[in-house]
């Protein structure tokens, strides 16, 4: 046999363009992957060229390196006909791994596919050399040589399959080049392989030496191109997967846009919970589930509210209703809904909730957890709430409905005292027309001036003078005749128009001040009721002074009065605009004293001149020892604080000589008096004191 030995350089490009081939073969593989339609046949093709060319290209160059001693030539049709098998190796192999999901035996299948078209390409080349005599082969060599390719490229796809489990950008290019590796590895070895199997008589020439493919000089022409296909596939890869990098990113970006926008329009950007569409959605939702099991509504409105964002600001207005958003969110399971509505008005639908008496319960623990304290600039802060209840199908079939009527509910507690909850019953639609209506009145008589203001005297216990009188705002209505204060003033405060209520009854008690002077009729004081609301309003003070000196009148004569919870709403706050009034002149009294939980330490700081003795104290007192001993711990403690005391509500002599001898100063009823029109009131102060016993 013929003596040959190989050139190392060439052996050596042969081997690095096996490896640079397979990796960028894996490389377009990937590129399938993420590829869909037209664009993955386009790499499949465009891989199976690569991959098939590269193999091909290896082969060339391995053949090149081959010296025998004697020239060496290839037939060109059998050399271009070498390149087909390898070229549909790639193609099937790039469409089998480029598969979403790889089996076993797909992979099995794949790699003896690539094993063969290897083998088939080595050989049909082998057979473009046309020797003679022929050459001898060692077929077991060449079976080996054939398992070797298969078995070498089972292993190579085998670890090429762990690229595509990998996030990690850096373990998926070590992964790559080991496949690369164990690929080129495989091919170059089968080549020399199936050199090894080639045997070569002695005096053997070569039929296709001075063909077309031949000489050394070709080596590098196939080497130079080869690698240039190569880098321009791999080349056209990374931008590829640049591109659906930056598209992948953008639509990431993009999703994360639509959420961010699907979230804005179904929640509530400051608390988080669902908003008024998501609930309106979801609510419908639970009742189409509903089959024996009823759907409840619960409609929640914060009493009290307001207070904090006038006191405090907006921004701790907000703070507390995340922390009351988050007490609704823990009073009620995971699967049940809670909605911000607006404003300080929450919305909760329950599915599946266990029983009238359960839902009692999440009711009263509702209570409980928005009603608990919340501590906003070192200040304890606290709302009640107003729940209304709604139930499906009893109340209603449709989300609308459901929230209409649970909405009734809330109001029906706010006209009994509100801080409770009430379930909807069917009288309570007429309820809220006739407050709507009634409202609507109101601004109706506001506008046109139609409130009154009657009068009340205050006599000395001890002189038996009138030493003031109480304004006391009326309202006739042209169709329900005298609507009652305790009727028309709540409806003013939910309204909005207690400040404008206010602002008119003062006026009116201004200029009928200055008619008694005018007439020679002088009433020391005149006190007026006093909202929360008008003292919180900005610039009240200052619209109080500006009106007093509009009509020259002392502000030492108006005297405001305030209801002892009002007092004790947030003290702190209470006490700097309570000072503030005081130190413009005017006077104040706490009313309705004892009904409320004033801390006695308040009470002394407070610049307040007097304090008034509820009138349920001074009614019980003839038949409850409770109230009378109340009245005189009252009293008593007036006078350790130098506070003048006034008690309303005296209806009998007995009353009046009690109330003397407790030594309380100054007394109001209708034992006296009731309220009269100021003409009347005239004639009372005319007729100067009178006998008290």
């Amino acid at each position: 046999m013929l003596v040959h030995h190989y050139n190392l350089a060439l052996v050596a490009v042969s081997v690095t363009i096996a490896i640079v081939n397979s990796y960028v073969s894996f490389s377009v593989i990937g590129r399938i992957l993420h590829s869909r339609g037209w664009q993955a046949s386009a790499w499949v093709t465009l891989g199976a060229m690569a991959m098939g060319f590269g193999v091909w290209s290896m082969h060339f160059v391995g053949m090149l390196a081959f010296d025998i001693g004697t020239p060496l030539g290839y037939s060109t049709g059998l050399t271009l006909l070498s390149v087909v098998p390898a070229i549909l190796a790639a193609g099937i192999v790039c469409r089998q791994m480029a598969s979403p999901k790889i089996t076993t035996a797909s992979l099995a299948l794949a790699g003896t596919v690539m094993g063969a078209g290897v083998g088939a390409m080595h050989y049909t080349g082998m057979a473009a050399m046309r020797m003679s005599p022929s050459i001898v082969w060692d077929w077991a060599i060449v079976v080996l040589s054939v398992l070797f390719a298969v078995a070498g490229s089972i292993a190579s796809l085998a670890v090429g399959v762990r690229v595509g489990l990998e996030r990690r950008r850096s373990r998926r290019v070590a992964w790559r080049i080991a496949a690369s590796v164990v690929m080129g590895c495989t091919v170059s070895g089968m080549h020399y392989l199936g050199m090894a199997a080639a045997g070569l008589r002695q005096g053997a020439l070569c039929l296709t030496a001075h063909d077309l493919v031949h000489g050394r000089w070709l080596a590098m022409v196939v080497t130079v191109v080869a690698l240039g296909v190569l880098v321009s596939t791999a080349l056209m890869a990374l931008a590829h997967q640049r591109v659906q990098r930056h598209s992948r990113r953008m639509d990431v970006e993009l999703e994360q846009a639509r959420s961010a926008l699907h979230f804005q329009a179904f929640h509530d950007t400051l608390t988080g919970l669902p908003n008024r569409a998501m609930m309106m959605e979801k609510l419908r939702d639970a009742l189409q589930r509903q089959e024996h099991s009823p759907v409840a509504v619960m409609f929640i409105d914060l009493d009290g509210f307001k207070t904090i964002n006038d006191s405090l600001g907006h921004e701790a207005g907000d703070m507390f209703l995340c922390s009351v958003a988050a007490a609704l969110r823990n009073s009620v399971r995971e699967r049940d809904t809670v909605a911000r509505f607006g404003g300080d008005e929450f919305v909760i639908a329950l599915e599946r909730f266990g029983g009238m008496d359960n839902l009692v319960r999440i009711c009263r623990k509702i209570l409980d957890l928005v009603s608990r304290p919340v501590v906003m600039d070192g200040h304890p802060m606290t709302v009640s709430p107003s729940i209304g209840v709604a139930l499906a199908p009893r109340d209603g079939n449709d989300a609308e409905t459901l929230l209409r009527n649970a909405d009734a509910a809330m109001y029906a507690v706010k006209e009994t005292g509100k801080a409770d909850f009430r379930f909807f019953e069917r009288g309570m639609h007429e309820m809220a027309r006739e407050r709507l209506t009634l409202t609507m009145d109101l601004r109706d008589a506001l506008m046109r001036e139609q409130i009154r203001v009657v009068y009340q005297p205050k006599w000395s216990l001890s002189s038996g003078q009138v030493v003031g009188v109480e304004a006391l705002a009326r309202w006739h209505h042209n169709e329900r005749g005298e609507v009652p204060p305790l009727v028309f003033v709540p409806v003013a405060e939910r309204s909005g128009m207690i400040s404008m209520l206010g602002e008119q009854v003062l006026k009116q008690v201004l200029r009928q001040v200055e008619r008694w002077d005018d007439e020679g009729l002088h009433v020391d004081y005149v006190t007026i009721n006093l909202s929360l609301q008008e003292l919180r309003a900005p610039a009240f003070a200052d619209r109080l002074c500006r009106l007093v000196q509009e009509h020259e009148v002392d502000p030492a004569r108006i005297r405001f009065e305030i209801t002892e919870s009002t007092a004790m709403r947030d003290p702190e706050q209470m006490l700097d605009q309570l000072r503030d009034l005081r130190d413009r002149g005017f006077s104040l009294l706490v009313d309705d004293f004892g009904t409320g939980y004033s801390s006695l330490q308040y009470l002394r700081q407070m610049p307040v001149s007097t304090i008034k003795i509820d009138q349920s104290f001074v009614r019980g007192s003839q038949q409850n020892f409770a109230d009378r001993e109340i009245t005189e711990a009252i009293v008593a403690l007036a006078k350790k604080l130098h506070l003048e005391t006034v008690a309303e509500g005296v209806e009998t002599q007995a009353q009046v000589n009690w109330l003397r001898d407790l030594g309380c100063d100054v007394a109001q009823g209708f034992f006296f008096n009731p309220p009269m029109a100021p003409e009347a009131l005239g004639e009372v102060l005319r007729r100067g004191a009178c006998a008290l016993s």
